[in-house]
């Protein structure tokens, strides 16, 4: 290249010195393929080989072989030393009404025959206390109480005597129970053995409050255990309430079952006509003042107007006025307070719900504990610790721990 081109070159600007070329600014980027065995080969080794794991299960099978036999006996001990559970189950139905109101509702309520819908919906509005509350009202404390008190015959120790009497004294809880006591337990039966049983203290009847409940620590652990043998469970879209009672004695259960519906029905009529009861004994009350205020002013008239016969002067003529106006008062009162007193009886008779039964108590006749479930159970648990014992084996054995 001759000089003169240099100089051209260097005049345009394409070769002068100090100045960077456009390609410095933004370096050419290298990329390389590298193969896929190099870069994930260390992903491999870290694979979960299940074929490997199906063959180290296998080759351990002995050890499956005799952790489910171990499982296999040991259901079969606990399937027959488990105490027997017999459920009672009833169910009734509360009485419902059909809400009405104006507007749309009306209208369906006139003209639902014709168009075949209808204006009613369902409600426990007349019931007064939603049906919902019916299972906290069973487990409620004094419901508890009343039927821990509640004495109950049983057949199998020819006896009678309440459920606390029952659960404390006459009831065996089983081989089970005395293992689990003096095993798992253990700890929680020495520290009561150091305590002691404290003793019931004797409260004076003159200082018992009604309305607050004092219990003993053997009392509320009947009561704990009764709330998980005794409940009531509502059918929202049935409606329907059922009552199911466990109990160690199939006849026991039933009877339990009839008194918790006797009892749980009476609370509830006794809310409902407490209010209406109230007004039907106060109007009773007054009706019998108004009787024997009307019978009072009847004699009197009588008495004066047999006694003053042609006497017509202008005081007796007074006192017999006096004396009618009394006997008109007295008996517009006992005529008015007569009336009022049959109507509520009536309301009353209104008031009163009604529960229908629709599948009676029945003492049950096969016992809730399934033997098959607990050697199922048994078989599982100890499938599964059999093979969490093969993995855990071998990983001791391949990562032996050096004493230092």
């Amino acid at each position: 290249m001759s000089e003169e081109n240099k100089s051209n070159q260097g005049e345009n600007g394409d070769s002068k010195p100090g100045k960077k070329k456009p390609n410095e600014d933004f370096p050419i980027q290298e990329y390389r393929l590298v193969p896929a065995d190099q870069s994930y080969g260390g992903y491999e080794e870290d694979e979960i080989n299940l074929i490997e794991l199906a063959k180290t299960i296998w080759d351990n099978r002995k050890v499956i072989y005799q952790f489910v036999a171990a499982g296999i006996i040991l259901g079969v001990i606990v399937a027959l030393l488990s105490p027997k559970e017999y459920v009672s189950d009833a169910t009734l139905m509360p009485e419902y009404n059909t809400e009405s109101g104006g507007g749309t509702s009306g209208l369906l309520q006139q003209y639902g025959g014709l168009l075949g819908a209808s204006g009613g919906n369902y409600s426990s509005g007349g019931n007064v206390i939603r049906v919902d509350l019916y299972p906290q009202i069973v487990q409620s404390l004094s419901f508890q109480t009343n039927l821990m008190n509640q004495e109950f015959t049983y057949p199998e120790y020819d006896t009678t005597a309440t459920l606390y009497e029952y659960f404390m004294n006459i009831h065996s809880p089983g081989a089970l129970a005395y293992v689990k006591q003096y095993t798992i337990g253990l700890p929680f039966t020495i520290l009561s053995a150091l305590k002691g049983d404290p003793e019931e203290e004797v409260v004076i009847e003159a200082e018992q409050d009604p309305e607050i409940l004092s219990l003993t620590k053997a009392q509320m652990g009947v009561v704990s255990n009764l709330r998980e043998r005794v409940g009531v469970s509502l059918n929202g879209e049935t409606g329907i309430v059922s009552v199911s009672v466990r109990m160690p004695d199939p006849k026991v259960a039933a009877q339990v079952a009839k008194y918790t519906i006797r009892e749980l029905t009476d609370y509830l009529v006794e809310y409902r006509t407490e209010k209406v009861l109230r007004n039907l004994e106060f109007v009773e009350d007054q009706l019998n003042k108004a009787e024997e205020r009307f019978q009072e002013a009847q004699l009197a008239l009588a008495e004066f107007t047999d006694s003053n016969q042609g006497n017509l002067t202008a005081r007796a003529r007074t006192e017999q006025q006096r004396l009618q106006s009394e006997y008109d008062i007295a008996f517009n009162l006992y005529n008015g307070l007569t009336q009022q007193y049959e109507q509520a009886r009536l309301k009353v008779q209104e008031e009163t719900p009604v529960f229908k039964v629709l599948q009676p108590v029945q003492v049950p006749v096969n016992d809730e504990t399934s033997g098959t479930t607990i050697l199922i159970v048994f078989v599982m648990l100890s499938g599964i610790a059999s093979i969490g014992w093969i993995f855990i084996r071998q990983f001791l054995a391949s990562n032996p721990f050096k004493a230092e």
